[in-house]
């Protein structure tokens, strides 16, 4: 029994590191798959619909969109739409300053951003739709880059490059941004491969004629762009379009996003499972890699650990087990309590770990959508 136990604890842990560890490496078996010539001198540019929700960003807002209209006019070829959603702290007031150069609906109450997203486009009539959130900043020459994969007609979606500009601030946000530097760096490579599985909503553009306006309470950065894979189209990344946004600074903060984002993700998965799982195998691979496990870690390495407790005990005996096992708790929870940096970034990425867990269990047995929220307050400063 000591034996199956440690044979169905290492697979489990094998499973929990696969999107991680062995996903990407095993993406550079695949052949590369080059785009189309490409309009390099910026002369291909489509008619462009830029589509972005705020709620509460009145601290924010008026650089953010002196930022967007920047961009919509080196670009050209844009209009800029903006959804409201229900803010109560002067951030309409705001936006009515920018009324000559944008196309604004204000929601008195609360509907959720794919709510709003989804009236903007049906507001909207040009060639490619762009979505944006409203705590991103990015250089004015942003969406040039962006839209210059789409001169490959096999490409239905184009996400830009996400960095977290506050990785100094705290641990959490420290272990955050180490996070999502390794997404962006497997990302780099399934882009070029099988293609990206999904996007990040801080900007990511799509064409019109494939855009199927996702149900209110679902995420439409996931679900839009798993349509196109669903539609036989590239989806893939622009790593010259750059845009920064905050990660949360607290570990607790850390916690409810990652409850959110994994509910919202297991919603789009179980609605779209009967789409996806028609995939061509490569894109199939992807994203049960990349998404379904992704989503399962939380779970894999605790019946990992439950496997591998037997065999501990085997080993060294239940006594030493228990010591050692309370020696690590009291060791975090004191660093934590002292600031000690690595104990911090252990109790956020444990943390972070238990919201996706957490989730999951949301979607599955408590039937959450979590379709309008609150960003967490250290993201917006």
């Amino acid at each position: 029994m000591t034996w199956v136990c440690a044979i169905i604890a290492a697979l489990l842990l094998v499973l929990a590191v696969h999107p991680f560890l062995i996903y990407p490496l095993t993406l550079r078996l695949f052949p590369r798959r080059p785009l189309a010539p490409l309009s390099r001198d910026g002369t291909y540019r489509p008619t462009l619909a830029i589509c972005m929700s705020a709620y509460n960003e009145a601290r924010s807002i008026r650089r953010r969109m002196e930022r967007l209209v920047e961009a919509a006019e080196v670009y050209g070829n844009a209009t800029i739409h903006v959804y409201a959603d229900g803010p109560q702290d002067g951030t309409i007031e705001i936006l009515r300053e920018f009324a000559d150069r944008i196309d604004l609906i204000v929601s008195y109450e609360r509907k959720g951003k794919t709510f709003g997203m989804n009236q903007l486009v049906a507001r909207s009539t040009s060639d490619l739709l762009m979505f944006t959130d409203a705590n991103v900043l990015h250089d004015p020459q942003v969406i040039a880059p962006l839209v210059a994969p789409f001169a490959d007609p096999d490409v239905g979606c184009v996400s830009a490059r996400l960095i977290y500009s506050n990785a100094d601030d705290s641990p959490a946000a420290a272990t955050g941004a180490a996070y999502w530097r390794a997404e962006e760096s497997i990302k780099a490579i399934e882009s070029g491969t099988v293609g990206l599985i999904g996007v990040d909503g801080a900007m990511f553009a799509l064409r019109r004629d494939l855009h199927r306006a996702p149900p209110p309470h679902l995420i439409d950065d996931l679900y839009l762009s798993l349509m196109v894979l669903a539609q036989n189209k590239r989806v893939v990344n622009a790593p010259d379009a750059l845009v920064y946004e905050r990660s949360a600074t607290a570990a607790d903060e850390e916690l409810v996003r990652k409850r959110r984002i994994a509910c919202q993700a297991i919603n789009v998965h179980r609605t779209l499972w009967p789409q996806l799982r028609r995939l061509p195998w490569p894109a199939l691979y992807g994203y049960i890699s990349h998404r379904m496990l992704k989503w399962m870690t939380p779970f894999l390495l605790a019946g990992a650990m439950l496997f591998a407790l037997p065999v501990a005990i085997a080993l060294l005996g239940a006594e030493a087990v228990v010591l050692l096992a309370g020696g690590v708790v009291l060791a975090l929870a004191a660093g934590h309590a002292l600031h000690i940096g690595p104990a911090q970034r252990i109790v956020t990425a444990i943390l972070s770990l238990a919201g996706v867990a957490m989730g999951v269990i949301d979607s599955v047995a408590g039937g959450k959508t979590y379709a309008v929220w609150a960003p967490a307050e250290s993201v917006r400063d």
